[in-house]
């Protein structure tokens, strides 16, 4: 029986530091994950008006649900407001050298190659 105890606490301390080893391990992998997200994410302000709000398109969701019961199209979902001007498709940027002015004088240059 004494045996049987100690094999049982064992396996207590044992699950405990198991079970710290993976909150530890969790704790760290956010860590890393925000550092990486401060590191490499975009710093630009002009994004700011694009941070989604997750409590209250939850609740522009309910209130969209409950108004619109009788509609049966599931691809039917509004996009929220941003108040931004919409995107516009960037233009392909020409590829080349820009075209020489028309007013520059030309001047014609040949020349004669020997048949050596």
């Amino acid at each position: 029986m004494a045996l049987l105890a100690t094999k049982a606490a064992e396996v207590e301390t044992l699950q405990a530091e198991r079970d710290a080893l993976v909150r530890r391990i969790l704790k760290l992998e956010e860590e890393l994950a925000l550092a990486r997200l401060h590191r490499f994410a975009p710093r630009s302000e002009k994004h700011m008006d694009r941070v989604f709000n997750e409590a209250e398109q939850a609740s522009l969701e309910d209130d969209a649900d409950e108004d619109h019961d009788d509609i049966d199209e599931p691809g039917a979902a509004d996009l929220p407001d941003t108040g931004l001007p919409e995107a516009k498709k960037p233009e392909g940027k020409k590829r080349g050298r820009k075209p020489l002015p028309a007013g520059l004088p030309r001047q014609r240059v040949e020349y004669d190659l020997a048949d050596d």
